[in-house]
């Protein structure tokens, strides 16, 4: 680490799967050296490389093999390469073809941190802080970030990849019009507190009610089944996405899709974004009744169906427990502008806005080149770059991405040095 703290190229706040993806995808792509050469600060107060899945309690929604992928195509000489034989990485190996729990993928992901750690220490430019990114303000060149132990770090960029929060809200949402949260506040959570191990998940005894058909919704599913509910109602509005390898699967296994809107143009994947994997693909394909699934103690209640809203307002109201899946936002750090108003982010039902290339937008509809936003909460629209099927209108994000698809496009953009104003629409 410098000595002093020079004014770097980019300033990472946060170094959990979303921050570290550009590095990896440029060590892949022979283009670490001239990302280091920019001159990072990397600035996360935990282990680099699982962020938040250390502390998850379900399972991958992807298969552990394309969690290694990131190995291909690295020398075989190097850092990266003792990787390949580590016992965290043989562990995941074994669990190539299913969806390992993420207690198995975080361990490896922290090794593979570890690398990427060392590798900006050992660099002249680049510096790691054992900190948090409390504040980032923009200045006429640049930006400031200010850590919890008052250092101001100065660069000409900023990659905000912090993880998530959930979107605001939510315990007073409106599911459907005339199907509100509101008159159940008191009992409504969201499905990060029964997800993620950092918060105490409600005491359920007898009926839960679960808003939404994400996979974190069918993930709080699951994690219900498994204690003490006796029964789960899932409210769900826009009709339930499994995944398919492709369409000839998906129509052996007895699932409508629409085969344009539900179909990812580049590989051929049904769902390849929206649609449920693992268990929450099990549990949802049981609770459809697809032919060859085994029972499973679920109902389903389509929100905006006529003969479903008087059941569905019955639930609510017997529930003892609510379930709110309904997504993150990015849970950024206060912002501000050079003459040190804030700068506040949009958001949308889908989570912080950001342009197709991570660009943050503000609540006024500008595009701030200097402040790149991904990851959890605030990821990229699916587009030509990335594929997607059309009739996915969320964001995409994933470990995956960020190592590959959404990685090319955040280093190409930081290679670019492109800070001019633009407009979002």
């Amino acid at each position: 680490m410098p000595s002093a703290e020079p004014h770097f190229g980019l300033v990472f706040c946060g170094g959990g799967p979303a921050a570290l993806g550009p590095i990896v995808t440029a060590a892949r792509s022979g283009r670490l050296g001239e990302l280091l050469d920019r001159g990072i600060a990397l600035v996360e107060p935990g282990p680099l490389g699982p962020g938040g899945l250390a502390h998850y309690r379900i399972g991958a929604n992807s298969l552990g093999g394309p969690f290694l992928e990131c190995l291909d195509g690295l020398p075989d000489t190097g850092p990266f390469a003792a990787l390949r034989d580590l016992p965290e990485t043989r562990l995941l190996r074994e669990h190539a073809d299913d969806h390992p729990p993420l207690s198995v993928v975080a361990p490896f992901l922290t090794r593979l941190g570890a690398v990427v750690g060392a590798l900006l220490e050992a660099h002249p430019r680049c510096a790691v802080f054992a900190d948090r990114a409390e504040a980032v303000r923009l200045t006429a060149d640049g930006v400031v970030v200010t850590t919890g132990s008052g250092r101001e770090l100065t660069a000409r960029r900023a990659v905000l990849a912090t993880g998530g929060r959930p979107l605001g809200g939510y315990a007073d949402a409106e599911v459907v019009p005339g199907l509100e949260l509101a008159p159940h506040r008191d009992k409504v959570r969201h499905s990060s507190s029964l997800i993620d191990a950092r918060h105490t998940p409600p005491a359920v005894r007898g009926k839960a009610v679960v808003v939404g058909g994400s996979h974190s919704a069918w993930s709080a599913v699951d994690l219900l089944l498994a204690g003490e509910a006796d029964e789960v109602t899932v409210i769900h509005r826009t009709g339930l996405r499994l995944f398919y390898d492709g369409a000839d699967a998906a129509r052996a296994d007895g699932y409508a899709f629409d085969p344009e809107l539900d179909v990812c143009p580049l590989n051929g994947r049904v769902n390849r974004y929206g649609g449920l994997r693992g268990r929450a693909h099990e549990l949802a394909r049981a609770a459809l009744g697809l032919p060859g699934a085994d029972p499973a103690p679920v109902r389903l209640l389509r929100a905006g169906d006529p003969q479903d809203a008087e059941a569905a307002h019955k639930a609510l109201a017997e529930a003892d427990v609510i379930v709110m899946a309904n997504g993150f936002e990015a849970a950024l750090p206060p912002l501000s502008r050079a003459d040190g108003t804030a700068l506040t982010p949009a958001t949308g039902p889908t989570g912080t806005v950001v342009t197709d290339r991570g660009h943050l937008v503000d609540t006024e509809g500008a595009a701030h080149p200097r402040l790149v936003a991904y990851g959890l909460g605030a990821g990229l629209a699916p587009s030509a770059d990335i594929g997607g099927e059309p009739s996915y209108a969320r964001r995409a994000d994933g470990v995956w991405l960020y190592q590959h698809d959404i990685g090319e496009i955040v280093l190409d953009d930081l290679l670019n040095e492109a800070t001019t104003g633009e407009t979002h629409s």
